[in-house]
């Protein structure tokens, strides 16, 4: 089998897309109990692990597809989108992949056997490195969704409303809401799904008009 750019830039696009509607269901399945989305109660919640579980398959697949998305654009997103994609990637390893490992995995064991290590904070666990390693990898993230948007709208390689949403989905998660069922999901998740389809649709949209590309990226199976 050929594996050409068109293949890449598909399976690319496919992983990107899936990241942002698996993303999305799990923020609005994920448990806030008693105004709180990180507590006793609402890491033992029964909807629990199903949502920790779409959160964290959506992460690993942006981390899958936005490799695909940058090389896609990349000759035409200059430096903020080298910087852009570049943050959103190791923010994603950072702060979405490692805390969701801990809540999906590890948080509700430590719940059973030592609750008061759960912070009334929001902050998941009582350990300083894993609070420092989440806000850094935080802000990490949030620099980087944000300076994709910015990219997107000053370079123009896609519809202007994808930029939007990656800007709104930066800005939203600092907006200090009142934490609820279903409606924090939406303001953590809904823009940056909504710009990751986006992207994704563009994508693929733009290797049907293009002849396939027949160099190997890689080597053929035998």
């Amino acid at each position: 089998m050929i594996v050409t750019r068109r293949l890449v830039h598909t399976l690319g696009a496919t992983a990107l897309a899936a990241s942002g509607i698996a993303g999305l269901a799990g923020g609005m399945l994920h448990p806030v109990v008693g105004g709180r989305s990180h507590s006793v109660a609402s890491m033992t919640a029964e909807g629990g692990p199903p949502a920790y579980l779409l959160l964290y398959g959506g992460a690993v697949l942006l981390m899958l597809g936005l490799p695909a998305a940058y090389a896609w654009l990349a000759p035409r997103v200059g430096l903020l989108g080298l910087a852009g994609f570049g943050l959103y990637m190791v923010g994603n390893a950072l702060s979405a992949q490692s805390h969701l490992v801990v809540e999906g995995f590890v948080a509700r064991e430590i719940v059973g056997i030592r609750p008061d290590l759960v912070p009334a904070d929001g902050t998941i666990l009582d350990a300083p490195s894993f609070v420092t390693l989440q806000t850094v990898g935080g802000l990490v993230f949030v620099a980087g969704v944000l300076l994709v948007g910015v990219a997107l709208l000053v370079h123009g390689p896609v519809p202007r409303w994808i930029g939007v949403a990656f800007v709104l989905s930066a800005l939203g998660v600092l907006v200090p809401l009142p934490e609820a069922p279903v409606l924090t999901g939406l303001q953590v998740e809904l823009f940056e799904a909504v710009g990751t389809v986006g992207l994704a649709v563009a994508m693929l949209r733009a290797s049907l008009r293009t002849p396939a590309d027949a160099r190997l990226l890689a080597g053929t199976a035998r």
